[in-house]
């Protein structure tokens, strides 16, 4: 029999990442703007989207940024726009501990994870996070190294970032898998999906953020005309 194997990418897909972080900002939020009328979760969106600008101008110009650096640059930005005035390093330092909080494994994963054959290799692959920190996060929800065939994180790798055609190849070199055989879990087109089709491997896309996901244009344009009741 075939190996198989299951590639989960962590931060989105395996874990709870975009709630985490709207819930950490609107927490910080009525830390730092006390009393203040305005709709929180509201704000808490809006502040997440120069996050994920800052981290992507991270990943494309400035790779010696860290989180903090990261989180810095997106709630200087917005209390600009805002016009509020804030300490953006204290506001950094306590959005980072209440995310850690609330960051968590999906309870459906967990599920999958414990019942998934022992027969099927299983990876965790983590962009941006230690080892360290990933074994943390999956304590939290009684999961645990021996669970998996191996932790990958990409300080591991002479690659800075994803997508990775390299890493994904090593891992099917080093464990004599075939991609044909092999399932990659991701939240992303570009950085997850994209690669493992390249290789062959089937794909799974999670994402909260579409209403309907089309294959080609052609069912594109019959669910938008659906969508549109014509």
């Amino acid at each position: 029999m075939k190996k198989r194997g299951v590639i989960f990418d962590l931060n989105g897909s395996l874990d709870n990442t975009d709630q985490s972080i709207i819930k950490a900002f609107q927490s910080t939020l009525e830390k730092h703007l006390p009393g203040r009328d305005t709709d929180l979760r509201r704000f808490a969106e809006e502040l997440m989207v120069f996050f994920w600008q800052a981290d992507k101008l991270a990943d494309l110009k400035y790779p010696q940024w860290n989180m903090a650096d990261i989180i810095e640059r997106a709630v200087s930005r917005w209390s600009h726009f805002r016009r509020v005035n804030m300490d953006v390093q204290q506001f950094a330092k306590d959005y980072g501990l209440i995310r850690k909080e609330c960051l968590t494994i999906r309870p459906e994963f967990v599920v999958l994870i414990k019942e998934m054959p022992r027969s099927v290799l299983k990876f965790i692959f983590s962009q941006g996070n230690s080892k360290r920190d990933v074994l943390v996060l999956l304590d939290k929800v009684s999961l645990a190294e021996s669970d998996f065939t191996e932790i990958l994180v990409t300080g591991s790798f002479h690659e800075e970032n994803k997508p990775s055609i390299n890493i994904l190849k090593s891992i099917m070199d080093k464990y004599s898998l075939d991609p044909a055989g092999c399932l990659l879990v991701g939240d992303d087109v570009f950085l997850d999906i994209m690669p493992a089709k390249i290789l062959g491997m089937k794909t799974i896309l999670i994402s909260e953020y579409v209403d309907v996901l089309a294959a080609g244009a052609s069912e594109a344009c019959a669910q938008a005309a659906a969508l549109l009741g014509r």
